[in-house]
């Protein structure tokens, strides 16, 4: 044995990595039976959306979902459930920014009939488009000259691709 203090360092390494790669599996797991009703709500909304049901179908589609995440709220018990349930309400969030987007894209040819197709960015829109990097167009209201501004109407199926993503997310952590 050349030097005793680098062997007694590397044995002291080799057991912290193995204790920390095996930590994970030390903390309690997540209860799937807890949350089937919380996933099936989840569900729920996608395939009404991929159906193509109306907007008030999905509505109510999310607010189940939402109610079943409260439910959850002092049901999740470990921090991997915990991470699962916010996974769940960050879901949520973005199927309620294609729902605003879709509620602008209902109400906007009536305000703008010229502009079918497009979806007016108000106020509470712009926190969506800045979160997706939506490319605005400036508008020009002819009679006050007032600025403003849309972005096109398929910008909607980019929001849902990006709650398929997060069901991605959320099915990984359950398989954990």
């Amino acid at each position: 044995m050349k030097n005793p203090r680098s062997l007694l360092a590397m044995l002291i390494i080799i057991a912290v990595l193995s204790f920390a790669c095996s930590f994970d599996q030390l903390e309690p797991g997540i209860d799937k039976n807890k949350f089937a009703k919380l996933n099936a709500a989840a569900l729920s909304v996608k395939a009404s959306i991929d159906a193509g049901a109306s907007y008030a179908q999905v509505i109510d589609k999310a607010e189940i979902l939402s109610g079943e995440i409260t439910a959850m709220n002092d049901l999740a018990a470990t921090k991997r459930e915990k991470r699962l349930l916010k996974a769940y309400s960050d879901l949520l969030a973005i199927y309620r920014d294609g729902l605003l987007l879709w509620k602008y894209r209902e109400y906007f040819p009536h305000l703008a009939p010229e502009r079918k197709g497009r979806i007016y960015v108000a106020q509470d829109v712009e926190p969506i488009v800045a979160k997706y990097r939506f490319s605005t167009e400036s508008h020009v209201y002819g009679p006050t000259g007032q600025i403003w501004k849309s972005i096109p109407a398929d910008s909607i199926p980019i929001v849902w691709n990006n709650a398929a993503d997060q069901l991605v997310i959320i099915k990984n952590i359950t398989n954990y």
